[in-house]
């Protein structure tokens, strides 16, 4: 019998900040497994372990203890040399800052993953993406000209440039507000769906959280719930068929 391999698989995950009688533990033998397409949403007060989760996920910090397996790769035991490449292709941020390039403009700094790997965008896709994004007419505006709403949009396209196969949001919502927030969810829920990809967004927001396929909850480092999220209307879908 072929043991079926999960997506992403994170075993014992422990992360400890300071020394000693300073020590702060961040994480605590976090184990959890995803599949393809899932999108995930990871909740908890702040303080819980959300982000240093998320900066383990997307190997920008190291593990004192256990593993990340992101499509059978062991990702935290690679060389930074490696881990740069590897986050430029396999992995898409969405932060609760912006980080646009000031002086390039919607088109250009959607662009940079691609350029950053020596490559040329496919103009087809970059159509595609201004579009999903509602963009279109906004293409060479710089940053400055763009509402919070709109700069988060160019944030997630940047995110999708290179074709990753995972997208990390960290309180993608943050800067936003309810309404603006929710259409932004939407929409990165939407190129998720478009693109096949699996998405795990941190949020304190439970109606971010509830638009997720599953609910990670975070206390003290440690997961104290995970469940699937039923869908009202889902659930109507398969009860009619």
């Amino acid at each position: 019998m072929v043991e079926h391999m999960s997506f992403l698989e994170v075993k014992d995950l422990t992360r400890i900040y300071g020394k000693k009688e300073n020590q702060l533990i961040a994480l605590d033998h976090v184990s959890f497994s995803i599949e393809k397409g899932q999108f995930i949403a990871v909740t908890g007060a702040s303080g819980s372990g959300k982000s240093t989760l998320l900066n383990l996920l997307g190997t920008m910090d190291d593990a004192q203890e256990g593993t990340v397996k992101l499509e059978d790769e062991d990702i935290l035991s690679m060389k930074e040399k490696q881990k740069a490449v590897f986050r430029r292709r396999k992995i898409g941020f969405v932060f609760q800052e912006y980080n646009l390039v000031p002086v390039l403009n919607v088109e250009e700094n959607i662009q940079i993953p691609v350029r950053l790997d020596g490559k040329q965008m496919n103009p087809e896709y970059l159509e595609k993406l201004l579009h999903i994004l509602g963009l279109e007419e906004r293409r060479y505006n710089l940053p400055e000209e763009l509402s919070g709403g709109q700069k988060q949009r160019v944030a997630i396209g940047r995110a999708l440039a290179n074709h990753p196969s995972l997208i990390l949001a960290d309180e993608p919502t943050g800067n936003l507000d309810h309404q603006n927030g929710l259409e932004v969810m939407a929409l990165l829920k939407e190129s998720v769906q478009q693109f096949a990809l699996t998405l795990i967004v941190v949020t304190h927001d439970p109606a971010i959280a509830s638009m997720a396929d599953r609910v990670i909850t975070l206390s003290d480092g440690a997961v104290i719930s995970d469940a699937m999220v039923r869908h009202a209307l889902s659930s109507e879908i398969s009860e009619k068929q």
